[in-house]
């Protein structure tokens, strides 16, 4: 069980997208296989854009990963999401 860093509900891994500070902690990225070395945190899979938005918002991904706020690049992050999800849809 993992919490999300935007809604702070407790889900099963499987629902949720690990997010992990890689590079020495100078950058944030998804962890689709849920194993890269570094600190994670996780953004529910089916309502991300609100949780993502929250979590920008309240800094909960920051303060979760150790980083500054400033690492987190969150348009790109948006990106990917916006990504993972459409090669995915039906």
């Amino acid at each position: 069980m993992r919490t999300c860093a935007g809604c702070r509900r407790v889900r099963a891994a499987g629902e949720l997208v690990r997010l992990v500070a890689t590079d020495a902690g100078r950058r944030v990225t998804l962890d689709l296989t849920r194993r890269r070395p570094g600190r994670g945190s996780h953004i529910c899979r089916d309502s991300w854009v609100g949780c993502l938005e929250q979590a920008r918002r309240r800094r909960f991904l920051a303060r979760s990963l150790r980083v500054g706020n400033d690492v987190i690049d969150h348009s790109r992050l948006e990106d990917e999401f916006s990504r993972l999800f459409e090669e995915h849809s039906p």
